[in-house]
């Protein structure tokens, strides 16, 4: 990467400067991967659960996944839970498919720049999601035999016990790490999780629909 440059931040109309970043913590999904919530509700309902919007969206689950991504349930009591609300037998291969069915790509140049960055300074990752999840979603960085392996240190929301966007796993994450919120680059798809990383002094980087992580490093 022969230059960084920063990116206007719309909502707060400031401007990164990485010369002053000494860290670098990530969300995953809709910033490093690809999902496609709808997807998994097209799939629950045609299982026979057709009313799981209100549930299941693009930052912050609710009831039963929501549960499951603080690791209050587990994945034992989610697959029952869901055979539960069905009128039919279904095998439990259908429920982790269809609850998977939102994670879909993890593109390779989002792989190089978090290998680049890697280099020079501490990589973090923080992601709202459940064991289901992550089993999926390990494996989905070509040539690494776990995802993981990116990042210099990896947090997630059901072995923490808490998720954003409470303060809780950011302080968690600060604790472990020994990170300075000011000169950390918290990157996010969810305005709320950006809005509890700046009130504890991140500076941030909000991944709007639409764009992508790839437009905050530029000049590789």
């Amino acid at each position: 990467m022969s230059e960084m440059i920063g990116m206007e931040t719309k909502h707060t109309n400031t401007k990164i400067d990485f010369s002053t970043i000494d860290a670098f913590l990530f969300d995953l999904g809709g910033v490093i991967i690809d999902i496609d919530p709808q997807a998994t509700i097209n799939a629950f309902s045609e299982l026979g659960l057709p009313q799981l919007q209100q549930q299941i969206n693009h930052g912050h689950h609710e009831g039963l996944f929501k549960q499951l991504e603080k690791g209050a349930i587990s994945r034992t009591h989610f697959i029952h839970s869901i055979k539960e609300q069905l009128d039919r037998n279904i095998e439990e291969t259908q429920i982790v498919e269809a609850w998977n069915k939102m994670l879909v790509d993890f593109p390779d140049e989002r792989l190089r720049i978090l290998e680049h960055l890697k280099k020079t300074k501490p990589v973090y990752l923080l992601s709202n999601t459940n064991l289901i999840h992550h089993k999926r979603f390990a494996h989905m960085a070509n040539g690494y035999k776990s995802i993981d392996d990116l990042f210099t240190q990896t947090f997630y929301s059901y072995q923490l016990g808490c998720s954003k966007p409470d303060a809780e796993p950011f302080e968690k994450v600060i604790s472990a790490t020994h990170i300075k919120p000011e000169k950390t680059l918290f990157l996010d798809d969810s305005l709320m999780n950006i809005e509890t990383a700046q009130q504890l002094g991140f500076q941030t980087a909000w991944v709007k629909t639409g764009h992508t992580m790839q437009e905050i490093f530029t000049g590789m």
